[in-house]
């Protein structure tokens, strides 16, 4: 049986708090996972079982290779490659999450394109990108990020951001560790909602090229603030010890 160290642990529990704060806040449903580089060994990352993510527990997580492998040999995610692909495209993301983001989905089949409109959307750059899989699948494929070819275009598609939209599918948030992407992806979605509302009141002021910028970096900084109030309000519905 192999032993995990005291930093792997504490990535196990952030990764089953996260997933505990992505459902309550109504950003993860029944589907969508949320993975982290192992902090021992930067070639490998952490990713639960196949599972509903109300099921998770720190008990539940695999260990996997930069190309989505593992020795375990229960039930992986299809969409593993999501995050092998983004891990080896990207060593400065630590964690990785897939989610069908509700507010963000009118963004994923739209030509309207998802941009900050608010300083707590300002970490989303001047524009999302959008990973199109008909321009190399064709367009009769099942949608998902299922194989590590289309894969790797999903991370190309992502670049140096920190978030991408799957075209007709979801969202995948990234981020230098999992606390900043749990509050990525709460932001990001409240910033699509804001978005959707602006755009049916009249005409939008985005964020300038220099907003983006500097409240981007003011607002990175509160990261551990959502945390803590997040998992307070696990702790407060008895959601979370």
């Amino acid at each position: 049986m192999t032993t995990n160290t005291p930093a792997q642990q504490t990535v196990f529990e952030e990764l089953v708090t996260a997933t505990k704060i992505l459902l309550h806040e109504g950003i993860l449903d029944t589907f969508g996972h949320i993975s982290a580089r192992d902090p021992e060994d930067p070639q490998s990352f952490f990713l639960a079982q196949k599972l509903a993510p109300s099921h998770i527990t720190t008990s539940d997580m695999q260990r996997f290779n930069m190309d989505g492998e593992t020795e375990d040999d229960r039930p992986s995610y299809l969409e593993r490659y999501i995050h092998s692909e983004i891990y080896k495209a990207r060593p400065d993301v630590n964690c990785v999450l897939h989610s069908h983001s509700p507010a963000v989905l009118p963004y994923c089949f739209t030509d309207q394109p998802l941009r900050p409109v608010t300083h707590m959307g300002a970490f989303l750059g001047e524009t999302v990108p959008v990973y199109e899989i008909r321009d190399k699948q064709g367009d009769a494929t099942d949608l998902f990020g299922g194989s590590p070819a289309v894969c790797a275009d999903i991370a190309e598609s992502l670049g140096d951001q920190p978030v991408v939209l799957m075209a007709r599918h979801g969202v995948v948030n990234v981020g230098g560790s999992v606390r900043e992407v749990v509050f990525r992806a709460f932001y990001t979605e409240q910033n699509a909602a804001a978005q959707t509302a602006g755009l049916q009141v009249g005409n939008i002021e985005y964020l300038s090229p220099g907003e983006v910028k500097t409240a981007g970096k003011l607002v990175g900084a509160q990261i551990d603030r959502g945390w803590d109030h997040w998992t307070m309000t696990l702790r407060q519905a008895g959601l979370l010890k």
